[in-house]
């Protein structure tokens, strides 16, 4: 087995059906796991459930096979969002949820995730010591998935429903709704429906390997074209496991997560939900957003890329609202990580109680920001690239005071991520195309 990490920022990422997706891999994470809740104490019995990607539900036989041939319980609830998971975690006799889902990588890839019983996602320790324990574990699976949970999605779609004071906020509004032939297919539309909008659906036809191709949260332009066409009233566009959401207003104008930070974050502050008037957003998030927040008599506290990430700065100061750029926000007077329908159909009842359309939720004015994606072949500190130090210090220097600049790796995807903010949009282009060239010169295949 090869000695590389497994767990990255949202679980167990790659290639289907290859490792660390392999067969003998995940059986053997389906035995450590069992053995990990058995030592916590914990009866071993896990809620499992998947997206729509045709290595799904071969995943996720093998390790319920491997776990149930340790002497634990699986329920199987066939597709569901990862959300849907977290949420139904809290009301289980579940000691832990796993989610078969790649989230928004294309269909070839997929990947694990393991949540804790209150539905977040277990820390690094408990990641560290399943890579450790299964080095070693011997598993005896069994065949074959329990009988699908069928209740499961209404129970889903209830909880969802509930953190609504009016059972039909969205009487009245026409949503474009693009699923992204993902884990939302069914359940989107129906939820949507029940609160009360009218519905287009588009992108809900999965069939294993449309999920996420060219739709969704990070492909938004057919939603854009379509609440055009339409004269919706608003768009709402998921990814494939429906943990994020970005909206498209009637104009056809995209509100990315920044944009919805920033109206969540007005609505709770102005009902005094929002504890320290602080919002918790990551190192991508635009100066912008940060400016706007300062001027509204709020702070942002930044922390590193990833939904955990955030969940974790969030409860280190009893900060009620947190996200990502891409869409993944948490309300904690709602969820514990990121739900793509509760933030679309939250930030459509704010603006349907406020009386205002929804190009009226943000008025964000964005600093020039450029991110650029450079095929890494391996990953090394970019502080023992001698070249790469340099051109970042020279940049850094001509940026000083101006705006700023930010490398990491994809914890998903074989990529170091170049990121420069700047009030001069063609200096930021030019400053970033010379990073990413010394770094595809160190790094590239």
């Amino acid at each position: 087995m090869p000695g590389r990490r497994l767990f990255g920022t949202d679980g167990i990422r790659g290639r289907a059906l290859e490792w660390p997706l392999d067969e003998d891999t995940v059986a053997r994470l389906g035995t450590a796991l069992a053995n990990e809740l058995r030592a916590a104490g914990c009866e071993p019995a896990i809620l499992l459930a998947g997206d729509t990607r045709a290595s799904t539900e071969t995943l996720a036989q093998w390790l319920a096979s491997s776990f149930q041939g340790s002497g634990g319980e699986v329920t199987w609830g066939g597709v569901l969002p990862t959300p849907a998971v977290s949420q139904l975690l809290k009301g289980s006799e579940c000691a832990a949820g796993v989610v078969i889902s790649a989230s928004h990588n294309p269909a070839d890839d997929n990947g694990i995730k393991v949540l804790g019983p209150g539905g977040e996602k277990i820390d690094d320790a408990v990641e560290r010591h399943l890579e450790a324990q299964l080095r070693v574990v011997e598993p005896t699976p069994i065949d074959g998935l329990p009988v699908l949970d069928g209740r499961l999605a209404d129970s889903y779609m209830e909880a969802l429903t509930a953190t609504h004071s009016d059972p039909r906020p969205l009487d009245g509004l026409h949503v474009v709704l693009d699923c992204a032939n993902g884990a939302a297919s069914d359940i989107g539309p129906a939820f949507f429906d029940r609160l009360g909008a009218r519905v287009t659906v588009i992108c809900a036809s999965p069939d294993g390997g449309n999920i996420n191709a060219n739709c969704g949260a990070t492909s938004p332009q057919l939603l854009v074209d379509r609440v055009r066409a339409e004269g919706a009233d608003a768009g709402i566009a998921l990814d494939g496991d429906a943990d994020r959401a970005v909206l498209v207003d009637e104009h056809g104008r995209l509100l990315d997560g920044d944009d919805i930070l920033l109206a969540w974050a007005r609505h709770l502050k102005r009902g005094d939900r929002l504890p320290g008037n602080r919002v918790v957003a990551t190192v991508m998030s635009n100066f912008g957003l940060e400016r706007s927040l300062n001027a509204d008599g709020m702070t942002m506290k930044r922390c590193p890329v990833g939904d955990r990430a955030v969940w974790v700065a969030m409860g280190e100061e009893a900060i009620a609202l947190g996200g990502e750029q891409s869409g993944h926000i948490i309300c904690s007077h709602y969820s514990v990580s990121g739900d793509g329908l509760l933030t679309g159909s939250h930030l459509l009842a704010i603006a349907a109680a406020e009386g205002r359309r929804v190009s009226e939720l943000s008025d964000l004015v964005r600093m020039p920001q450029l991110l650029l994606n450079v095929p890494a072949a391996r990953r090394r500190p970019f502080d023992e690239l001698p070249t790469v130090a340099a051109e970042l210090a020279d940049v850094e220097a001509r940026l000083k005071g101006r705006g700023r600049v930010l490398l990491r790796y994809s914890g998903t995807e074989p990529l170091a991520r170049v990121m420069i903010e700047g009030r001069d949009e063609e200096a930021v282009s030019r400053h970033a195309g010379r990073l990413a060239e010394v770094i595809k010169r160190e790094l590239g295949v």
